[in-house]
């Protein structure tokens, strides 16, 4: 390069700066740094992985030799197990889970699912449905026709579990687009 008629040699901070200066360059760029949480993780775990390198070679080992055991005449407990299923179900399961870990991280970063109050929530609808599915078990019933529904709305319980799922519906109508 000439500058003011002399030769000057090129910085390697110059070369970077014509780098930086494509818009290619910035896209991706840009796109590095709006998945820099996602990068972050994957060097974490990553560096996890390689550290416990022994450890898991050790694993992968036991695994091989326990599949040669199922395989042999002597009964195991993977004598049933499809290796190949089992394989292209762990490999479907982990691109949906790379996929899914901005979500997932937003989720688990969100102020809402820290709250104690979604927590409780929560319990109590899982506790609901374990304890209805339960009741539905032991003696299916259902009201038949519109004189059947009328008598059950007059349950108390079913009263409240019915406001209760208003008062949701409600809640979420007002935050829908």
């Amino acid at each position: 390069m000439a500058v003011n008629g002399q030769l000057v040699a090129r910085s390697p901070g110059t070369d970077l700066l014509e780098r930086l200066d494509d818009p290619g360059t910035a896209a991706a760029l840009g796109q590095v740094l709006d998945h820099a949480d996602l990068l972050a993780m994957l060097v974490t775990g990553l560096d996890g992985f390689l550290r416990r390198g022994d450890t898991i070679t050790e694993a992968v080992v036991d695994g091989v030799h326990e599949l040669r055991s199922a395989a042999g005449s002597t009964p195991s407990p993977l004598a049933g197990v499809d290796v190949k299923a089992l394989l292209a179900s762990l490999t479907t399961l982990s691109s949906g889970l790379a996929g899914a870990t901005p979500t997932l991280n937003a989720l688990l970063t969100s102020s809402l699912m820290t709250d104690r109050r979604t927590a409780t929530t929560l319990e109590l609808m899982g506790e609901a449905l374990v304890e209805a599915k339960e009741a539905d078990a032991k003696s299916p019933s259902a009201p038949t026709g519109a004189f059947g529904l009328l008598r059950v709305l007059k349950d108390p319980d079913v009263a409240r579990g019915l406001g209760l799922l208003i008062q949701v519906a409600k809640a979420l109508g007002r935050k829908l687009p």
